[in-house]
């Protein structure tokens, strides 16, 4: 395996670790709306919590989709390897991942400071 190929391993094997936390990270501040409807709310904050929840659900369905990409990034890769064939199509789809998965790390840090930051200043 070259140095550029198992560079590009390594960075899907970076992907999958990040998406992990992505998820495990919607959990917690899933539990944290959990919470927050406990109390007794207004139908403003409600409004609020189904905002956050479908941002939630959306962003799970894309980490799933990203994890797909991924595993097909993954056998390509092996085919690639054993075929010894032109490796610029991998290339190419790794790089559309890559700006996929940036889109959705930055979009989910958007999503949680907009979150801690609503619920900060209305509970």
């Amino acid at each position: 395996m070259n140095i550029k190929t198992r560079h590009l391993k390594q960075e899907r094997q970076t992907w999958l670790r990040t998406l992990d936390y992505i998820q495990v990270e919607h959990v917690l501040l899933k539990n944290c709306l959990s919470d927050i409807l406990k109390n007794d709310i207004t139908a403003e904050v409600l409004e609020e919590v189904e905002y956050f929840q479908n941002q939630f659900i959306n962003n799970d369905t894309i980490i799933a989709l990203l994890r797909r990409d991924i595993a097909g990034l993954n056998k390509l890769s092996e085919f690639s390897a054993v075929a010894d064939t032109d490796f610029t199509k991998l290339y190419k789809k790794q790089g559309k991942l890559r700006a996929d998965i940036e889109l959705m790390e930055l979009g989910f840090i958007r999503l949680k400071f907009k979150f801690q930051s609503y619920f900060a200043e209305a509970l």
